[in-house]
Parts: structure tokens; C-alpha cells; sequence
């Protein structure tokens, strides 16, 4: 694991050019989220649409190039990785499309299901959606509307906060390997996920959970002082470049990692038999 994330370390420091494209995405994606949250709802839907083809876009030559790095990593100028890009937006848009189509009826399923466990189990906090919108709009008002809750009330949201972080987490552990399943081995977005889940439930799954934990508290604590120093300008831009680093390392770990366990191993193995 310690020599995954050091070689992964390399690699991203090598190929810094990989946040280039993150940085452009993140920033067109904010300003056309900004310019098109308004309007009718045909509007919102041609712009969910839009919005869900430059995803696609994203995720299918962004995840080409972090695949060339890892297969190629001896390439001798880092920066024409970018030149890739597009290769791989003619090569796994489709495949990236069905990712993003499989991942929202996972997630929904997840969320759907923690939903009636949380209703049959804990029950509902008491709590108007009016409220609970009005409490979003400001840490002030969140404050508030906590003081107001009685300690049954308290609980019950303390429980279901839980049940809703349990739920993430397990959908994101039951994914992490989806997009390198997809890169690596199999095109087709239903196939790719079958072979994740294969490897990912396989003789290396404390590996693998342990990869999970090893990200999930990474974020934990990167998250704590983006917050924490988030009030100052200068700090907030730093801690900005450091969640995109964080976001290009993790890409490349989560890559690199299944490469050497379930695909270059796999190779070798094959070649003895």
C-alpha cells in the first residue's frame, strides 16, 4: 500500500499537467451552473442535459490521460499528456455516459433505501421543510434552528446523520473502482461495474477497504482546515490549490493501485500460465 502511494505521488507530481484540466472543467462547470440554475423548468432540464455531456466529456478524456500516465510513465514531456485529451473524449464518451447513467440509479437506489430504513427506524425529526431550507441560508441560522430542537430531536437528526454518512460511504466504497474498471478493462459502463464489484469484493478486499479508509479520512481531514482557514483569502486560495492537488493524487492512487493488483498482475500471471 505504502509503495502504491508513493509511486502514485510521483506520478502526479510528474504530471502535474493532469490538474489543468480539472481547474478549466471546475471553473466552465461553476460559471455555467451560475448562468443556468434560472428559468423555466424545460429550461433546467436542457441545461441538466448540457451539463451531464460535459461530464461525460470531462470524465472520459481526463481519466484516458491519468490512464496514459500510469501504463506510459516513462514519457519523456509530461505536458503533451494534454494532447490526449480529446482522444479520449472520441474513445470512452459514450462509456462515460453509461458511468454516469449507472452511478445516479446506484446512488438512488442507496439513498432510497436509506430513506425508508430511516423512516421505519428512527422516524421523522419533526422538522418542515420550510425550516430546514430557511436553516441553509446562513451558519446563523442553522445555530438556530438546532437550539430549537428538543434531545429527542437532537438524537433523532444525530442518527439520521449517521445513516446518511454510512450511506454515502458505502456508495462510494461499492464505485471506487468503477472508472478504472472502465479505463482498464471493459468499455461497456454495465459490464465495467460487474468487474469492479468482482475485484473489489476479492481475495484483496481488506486492501481494498483499507485504500477506502485511507481516502475516506484523508478528505475528513483536509475538509477540517478548508473550513477552518477558509475565512481567510489567502489561505482559501492555498487550501484551493491543495484540494485540487488532493483530487489529481487520489484519481491517480485509485488508477495506479487497481492497474497493479487487478490488471498488470493479472497480465503477468497469464503470461506464466
Amino acid at each position: 500500500m505504502l509503495g502504491c502511494i508513493k509511486e502514485s505521488f510521483k506520478l502526479t507530481n510528474k504530471y502535474i499537467i493532469l490538474a489543468t484540466p480539472l481547474i478549466i472543467f471546475s471553473l466552465l462547470s461553476s460559471l455555467y451552473i451560475l448562468f443556468s440554475s434560472h428559468g423555466s423548468l424545460i429550461n433546467l432540464m436542457i441545461a441538466l442535459v448540457l451539463f451531464t455531456l460535459m461530464v461525460a466529456a470531462f470524465i472520459s478524456g481526463w481519466f484516458f490521460m491519468i490512464r496514459k500516465c500510469i501504463k506510459e510513465p516513462e514519457i519523456d514531456e509530461p505536458v503533451l499528456l494534454i494532447k490526449d485529451f480529446p482522444e479520449g473524449v472520441g474513445e470512452y464518451f459514450l462509456s462515460a455516459l453509461g458511468l454516469i447513467f449507472c452511478t445516479f440509479i446506484i446512488s438512488t437506489v442507496f439513498i432510497l433505501l436509506s430513506y425508508f430504513l430511516g423512516m421505519k427506524f428512527i422516524g421523522s425529526i419533526g422538522i418542515s421543510s420550510e425550516i430546514l431550507s430557511k436553516s441553509m441560508e446562513s451558519f446563523e441560522s442553522l445555530k438556530a434552528m438546532l437550539l430549537s430542537l428538543n434531545e429527542t430531536q437532537l438524537l433523532k437528526l444525530n442518527a439520521w446523520n449517521l445513516l446518511l454518512f454510512g450511506t454515502m460511504s458505502l456508495t462510494y466504497f461499492l464505485v471506487m473502482f468503477y472508472v478504472p474498471a472502465m479505463f482498464f478493462k471493459e468499455k461497456n459502463p454495465l459490464k465495467a461495474y460487474l468487474v469492479s464489484l468482482k475485484d473489489l469484493f476479492s481475495r484483496k478486499f481488506f486492501k481494498n477497504l483499507l485504500l477506502f479508509l485511507i481516502l475516506l479520512v484523508s478528505y475528513f481531514i483536509i475538509s477540517i482546515f478548508t473550513t477552518i482557514f477558509g475565512l481567510n483569502i489567502l489561505m482559501h486560495f492555498v487550501f484551493t490549490l491543495i484540494n485540487f492537488y488532493y483530487l489529481v493524487f487520489i484519481s491517480v492512487l485509485i488508477c495506479y493501485y487497481y492497474y497493479i493488483n487487478y490488471v498488470k498482475c493479472g497480465q503477468l500471471f497469464d503470461r506464466r500460465v
